[in-house]
């Protein structure tokens, strides 16, 4: 008899939830929007708010005549503790397994295109504390919440022995579990190496089931429409979003003679992509 499963993806950076259906290739899919989950009420919300109302309809809708489905919960673990509370308190005879996941997300780029600097950003955004381990070929960043899990791959020098290099990385780090693939742009040229072009499209392509998009960081001196919709073209409108991960003091100066600050943008935007596929 086969059982239902469900991924609840928790986004800490926004504080909204996602749900994934478990295809028969074995292939997360974001509930179309027709799905009762999809709307805002089960969207915006928390586990603490709601874990009975959310189990309720996964129930309902994905459990019937007691089958079974099986919950991923990707998120802080105090948060699955909520979840799994619920389960115990008031579904423990529905057949209703849960277990607890993190969302993993790789950061790939050139070197000196701020990796390290969005990974921060975000994790400052809620003031998460990250703890980090260095690796052969990329250091992990991870905190004891569980809110996520950062691989920043050794930053690349152009060269097709490198790019192999990164490219090999990546596919390694998913052999243990990967949610999604940013590959960072630096704002400040907004120049694309054909080989990069190269890269991003073997990502795309190797990774398909991955969430994969394209970061512009550093995007603090011009508009960089014209770059987001050139990487649009060749990757067949892959996510592009610019991005500034802390604030950058400037040269110019305000009325009262002080710096003119440009504040971080763009950060909830990808974690909006990475944990909500929107």
């Amino acid at each position: 008899m086969k059982r239902n499963s469900i991924k609840i993806v928790s986004n800490p950076y926004t504080n909204k939830m996602q749900y994934y259906f478990k295809n028969d290739i074995g292939e997360w899919k974001i509930l179309l929007e027709d799905s009762p989950l999809s709307r805002q009420h089960y969207t915006d919300t928390s586990m603490e708010e709601s874990a009975n109302e959310i189990l309720e309809k996964i129930d309902e809708i994905y459990n019937r005549k007691n089958k079974g489905v099986d919950i991923l919960f990707e998120g802080a673990t105090n948060r699955y503790k909520c979840l799994q509370k619920a389960v115990n308190d008031h579904f423990a005879d529905h057949n209703i397994q849960c277990e607890l996941g993190t969302t993993k997300i790789a950061v790939v780029g050139k070197k000196a295109v701020g990796k390290t600097a969005l990974i921060e950003g975000l994790e400052e955004l809620r003031g998460f504390q990250l703890s980090k381990a260095d690796h052969q070929n990329y250091v992990q960043y991870f905190d004891n919440l569980n809110h996520d899990e950062w691989f920043e791959v050794s930053g690349i020098d152009l060269g097709k022995e490198n790019i192999e290099k990164a490219f090999q990385t990546v596919k390694k780090i998913a052999e243990n579990g990967l949610s999604a693939v940013i590959y960072c742009i630096s704002g400040t040229s907004g120049r694309i190496e054909d080989i990069e072009k190269e890269l991003i499209m073997r990502l795309i392509k190797e990774f398909s089931a991955l969430k994969v998009m394209v970061v512009l960081t550093m995007c603090y001196q011009a508009d960089m429409q014209e770059t987001a919709d050139e990487i649009k073209r060749f990757t067949n409108q892959v996510e592009v979003v610019p991005t500034l991960a802390k604030e950058y003091k400037t040269r110019a100066r305000n009325e009262n003679g002080a710096s003119v600050v440009i504040e971080p943008f763009g950060l909830e935007s990808v974690a909006a992509y990475v944990f909500e596929e929107r």
